[in-house]
């Protein structure tokens, strides 16, 4: 295998696997926005109406960010110790027989433990998709290599929107489920990176999670990077998936999940394009994620006063300001070893996904007190303060060099 890292141009073989690894990345963002959308329909067709619907949806939700938790550890380590390639293999193997599962649910019991071990076959695509571009990406196009593999998400979404709405969601479950056995398929031909193929060389141990957590400033190096991303899972786990209920404020309302999921989707994923375009052009992760941290603040402001018609369309902007979570991945995968690497990049990310338990509940116990628009302000709020501390302490990442371990 040619030595990617003395590339300085992207070669064939990179732009495959960043390929691979993008339509991983889009088959994150097509199961995530597919559930969003068939989410009301599917808890009717079990049953569930009314007041009941938001509780239900929370409690998949958070069984969904449950799996990706334990999934975030289970890839991640799998990753550091076999592979990357191990992580593409086995994650999306798992996620298409839990899709399958799902279009065959006759109950939310049944419904949650699904959600369940689709986020845990689901956790490995995005940690597995960013260490990649991360580690066979030259240098200093990194972030365009990153950004690249986020382009992929474009796709998922609007796919995921257009099907949800247009197919029965057992169908749509089904179709998901037959698209990642597909993607199984092709990625057996994908190829090692060279920084992990070095670590096994040298048999330098991997994929140990007491490594990661052994130092006090790794833990909390991870625990920053976990947290200057929450904001965007409240956007996404609260202003998205419950926007008619905040909307409403309990009155009759004509806005639907499906629209909001479908601005939402399109505004993340130019978001991250753009957001890996500009940390690139800025050389600056940390000034970019400020940045757009600073836009996301003021949308979100913004689509908590709005009217009811314009709060699917401000979910465009609100999201795109959100997109510098292609940008938080990027800084993880380097500010971590290459023997611990795919470990934290996997990890962070689901569990950023995971902090939707706690932000979910938070504004659900605060929604039957204040309101649920008030509740989404008062959440925000302390996502939003985490953000901006942990941004503050981060190191600067751009342009770092990847090949070094942890000891």
């Amino acid at each position: 295998m040619d030595d990617l890292l003395e590339q300085d141009h992207f070669t064939s073989d990179v732009l495959f696997m960043l390929a691979i690894a993008g339509l991983g990345f889009m088959v994150d963002v097509y199961d995530l926005t597919l559930f969003g959308v068939v989410r009301i329909p599917s808890l009717n067709d079990l049953g569930v109406k009314g007041a009941e619907l938001l509780s239900a949806g929370v409690v998949l939700l958070n069984w969904q960010m449950a799996g990706m938790a334990l999934g975030g550890v289970l890839w991640g380590a799998l990753g550091d110790k076999y592979g990357r390639r191990s992580i593409l293999l086995g994650s999306i193997l798992l996620y298409s027989i839990a899709n399958v599962a799902n279009a065959f649910v006759n109950s939310v019991d049944n419904y949650s433990v699904a959600r369940f071990f689709a986020g845990v076959g689901l956790a490995g695509e995005v940690g597995a998709a960013m260490t990649i571009a991360a580690e066979v990406t030259p240098r200093k196009f990194r972030a365009y290599g990153t950004a690249g593999v986020a382009f992929f998400s474009t796709l998922g979404a609007v796919l995921a929107s257009y099907s949800g709405q247009c197919m029965p969601w057992r169908m749509a479950y089904l179709t998901a489920g037959a698209v990642g056995f597909a993607l199984l398929l092709a990625r057996f031909s994908l190829k090692e990176t060279t920084l992990f193929l070095k670590t096994k060389t040298a048999s330098i141990k991997g994929g140990s999670l007491n490594i990661l957590f052994s130092s006090r400033a790794r833990c909390l190096r991870l625990l920053r990077c976990v947290l200057a991303a929450a904001p965007v899972w409240f956007a996404i786990a609260v202003l998205v998936s419950f926007g008619p209920e905040i909307s409403a404020q309990g009155k009759q309302t004509t806005l639907t999940v499906a629209s909001c999921i479908f601005f939402s989707s399109i505004g993340e994923s130019f978001g991250e394009i753009c957001s890996g375009v500009v940390s690139q052009l800025l050389h600056s992760r940390r000034r970019t994620m400020y940045s757009f941290l600073a836009a996301g603040a003021a949308f979100a402001l913004l689509i908590l006063n709005c009217p009811t018609d314009l709060y699917a369309p401000l979910c465009l902007p609100l999201l795109f300001s959100f997109g510098y979570w292609s940008v938080a991945i990027t800084t993880t995968a380097e500010q971590f070893g290459t023997n611990i690497r795919a470990t934290a990049t996997s990890l962070v990310p689901n569990l950023v996904r995971a902090s939707a338990i706690p932000v979910t509940c938070l504004f659900s116990a605060l929604s039957q007190k204040i309101g649920a628009r008030n509740a989404a302000i008062a959440t925000g709020a302390c996502c939003f303060i985490l953000a901006i501390i942990s941004i503050h302490c981060m190191e600067e990442t751009a342009g770092k060099e990847l090949d070094f371990i942890e000891s």
